[in-house]
């Protein structure tokens, strides 16, 4: 396995080759980290990309380190991917490959055109189970969406979350995604047990980066609604870093992002010209574009 390529043809082969680099498949939790470029939101775009990094030891920090020695020397820093000019994201693109085949990490990538994400919204509440515990409301003449009721855990009362359609629209999308990737892993790792590929017993812990209004507002929550929905309740647990200092597994997944975006806004200038990778190679990307329904 370890002359394998670094990139997987399928995220089902993507997910066996990841597994097949870990001493214990079902030690939990599974540390995923995900962002998105240009935005988490319906804004007019056509393209979204989400970018995520899969470990079970925070190797991802390893990789977050030693790329930033290699492209920032001066600071051995990685930099916001809006701040940073061509130079800085092509030796990304060439670095990143020459240090994610050292590391067990799944690298994933999935583009999506924007008028395929709000097409395929009942399709992915579908997928979540929540098709009919959601629904779009005006309030003074502006339409939002209305999730619930729910119980919050708290206080044990049924309350609702209502928030924009451009948010809505997102969460859903991401949540059914984070969703399919789960049940690819859960397979791959019961495969490799011998177990039934239905036994959904593993937990990923989500680092996401500050999502709209942070991690207080109204995006935060329903992401914490729609990843304890009933088709995911108890595989995920959602939240991110608190902290004023950018961390640098969150500028990590923020260039993977923002590299997602430029290679297809610009993809003459993305065109790989660095020396072959050579074996063994442990680290696996896979990059994908939205069919939809997913499946």
């Amino acid at each position: 396995m370890s002359d394998r390529s670094i990139a997987a043809p399928d995220l089902a082969t993507a997910m066996d080759w990841f597994i097949s680099t870990s001493a214990d498949p079902n030690l939990c939790p599974y540390f995923l980290s995900i962002d998105h470029a240009p935005s988490e939101q319906i804004d007019g775009s056509e393209w979204h990309h989400t970018a995520m990094i899969i470990s079970q030891n925070i190797e991802h920090q390893i990789l977050a380190d030693d790329l930033g020695k290699t492209i920032s020397p001066a600071t051995g820093k990685l930099k916001q991917w809006k701040n940073t000019k061509l130079k800085y994201r092509k030796k990304f693109q060439t670095q990143l490959w020459h240090e994610l085949k050292k590391l067990p990490l799944l690298v994933l990538g999935m583009s999506a055109r924007e008028v395929d994400i709000v097409s395929g919204e009942d399709g992915f509440a579908r997928e979540l189970g929540i098709f009919e515990n959601y629904r779009r409301i005006t309030i003074n003449e502006k339409i939002m969406v209305e999730f619930g009721p729910y119980r919050n855990s708290d206080d044990d009362e049924y309350q609702t979350i209502i928030i924009s359609p451009k948010h809505a629209t997102m969460a859903i999308y991401t949540a059914a995604y984070m969703l399919r990737i789960h049940n690819a892993l859960s397979s791959a790792v019961a495969k490799t047990l011998s177990n039934d590929s239905k036994d959904n017993s593993i937990w990923m812990q989500v680092w996401s980066d500050k999502p709209p209004n942070d991690f207080s507002g109204k995006y935060a929550e329903l992401m914490w609604l729609l990843l304890g929905s009933a088709n995911a309740e108890g595989k995920f647990t959602w939240g991110g870093f608190q902290t004023q200092e950018d961390q640098p597994i969150d500028i990590l997944v923020d260039n993977l992002a923002g590299f997602l975006n430029s290679a297809t806004s610009e993809p003459h200038k993305y065109q790989y010209s660095g020396p072959v990778l050579q074996p063994p190679i442990s680290g696996t990307f896979f990059w994908e574009r939205l069919q939809s329904p997913m499946s």
